[in-house]
């Protein structure tokens, strides 16, 4: 991720890429800005369920990803956010070179955090929407020192 994207919250950012999953899926964070964040995921056969189209589960991750990161860069530095519900509508298949979802924090509070999000399978200069998705997290405040 450039530094130009990393924005206001290092924190997040390093918080972000020090998950496993983020490695073992190869999701990649692109954009981040107060209340907007949005990843990439190349598709690759590992992540389908015959080789061409992404998995549900693995849709809903890159949306939850999207959404909940969303809500964080909307909050001061050093806050988090846990997820605890997330619905996904699957609209069109998944595949294509990537996803990209695009999460946007429609409430960024001290005890809720909603987002919406669009995930879209690429391919080469097209894209088309392949799910959208709501999240729901609890902020996590910053430890206190000591």
């Amino acid at each position: 991720m450039s530094d130009a994207a990393v924005g206001s919250r290092p924190d997040l950012v390093a918080f972000i890429e020090s998950m496993p999953v983020v490695d073992l899926l190869g999701i990649r964070l692109v954009d981040l800005s107060p209340g907007h964040a949005a990843y990439e995921l190349p598709i690759k056969p590992e992540i389908t369920f015959d080789g061409r189209v992404v998995q549900g589960g693995i849709v809903g991750t890159l949306a939850d990803f999207a959404g909940v990161t969303a809500v964080m860069a909307a909050l001061e530095e050093g806050w988090f956010s846990s997820t605890v519900d997330f619905q996904v509508q699957n609209v069109a298949p998944a595949t294509g070179d990537r996803l990209v979802a695009v999460g946007k924090a429609v409430r960024s509070g001290k005890r809720v955090g909603l987002s919406r999000v669009e995930v879209y399978a690429v391919t080469g200069d097209e894209r088309t929407l392949c799910a959208t998705a709501l999240t729901t997290s609890v902020p996590v405040a910053p430890l206190a020192d000591g």
